[in-house]
């Protein structure tokens, strides 16, 4: 039976100590509070700060007489009131709760990776969301500085169908990429001459990845971030929709 109890009050957010207290308050009725640390079996001290955290829990309290401070518990009848109570209060400010866990998730995640390895962990997340990614930049660079790697990620990405649209500079490569790209799922814009991407940004499942290959050290950039993603995103389908004009 005593499990029982220790374990509710527990349950109500009484530490243990603070369980000896309120049981001895129980017991001795109103005391002062040494009285109560000898029930206890705890120091005065101790028992005093344990005293004041159940008056500010609402399960004791406390009156002074001949300036002597004594204490009583509350009828334990109280405690499923108390406890309806704090969950009332609760109720009330969730909305501001989740306002400040809504406002720390949005914040944008940027991640930072480094050397031919890093990049590779990039485009391997590039794929993973098997729908239409969106890409523009540095064609060439992607194909000098991953001759490996990015007919690779090629290869993957047409196994998975997943269909990329692309705006570049157009390159003298681009003929026979251009027979094959109902075969490949790509579609290519083509920026006037004149124009240069000096980096490869690929845009996908609300993430933009951003990669500096023209020089080393070869470095990648992931953006997570709604607001971030829906701009590129808009940016690119506006470009390819001018590029058909």
């Amino acid at each position: 039976m005593a499990n029982n109890y220790i374990n509710a009050l527990k349950g109500y957010g009484l530490s243990e100590n603070e369980i000896k207290v309120y049981i001895a308050l129980l017991k001795a009725g109103e005391s002062a509070a040494q009285t109560v640390a000898d029930h206890a079996e705890l120091p005065r001290t101790t028992t005093y700060h344990l005293l004041d955290s159940l008056i500010q829990k609402g399960i004791a309290s406390s009156v002074i007489k001949n300036k002597i401070k004594y204490f009583h518990s509350a009828n334990p009848t109280t405690i499923p009131a108390l406890l309806q109570e704090r969950a009332r209060r609760i109720k009330e400010v969730l909305p501001e709760l989740l306002a400040i866990r809504e406002s720390i998730e949005e914040k944008p995640k940027v991640q930072v990776y480094e050397g031919i390895k890093g990049i590779k962990t990039l485009l391997e997340d590039v794929l993973t969301e098997n729908k239409e990614i969106l890409h523009y930049g540095d064609i060439i660079s992607l194909q000098d500085s991953l001759r490996y790697i990015f007919p690779q990620f090629i290869n993957r990405r047409i196994q998975k169908k997943i269909p990329i649209k692309i705006i570049c500079k157009k390159e003298e490569i681009h003929a026979d990429l251009i027979k094959t790209a109902r075969k490949s799922y790509r579609k290519f814009s083509f920026i006037p001459k004149g124009f240069v991407f000096k980096s490869s940004i690929f845009i996908y499942k609300r993430k933009v990845v951003i990669l500096n290959l023209q020089k080393e050290p070869h470095y990648g950039i992931m953006i997570d971030n709604k607001d971030f993603y829906d701009t590129q995103k808009n940016l690119v389908e506006l470009l390819i929709k001018l590029s058909e004009i």
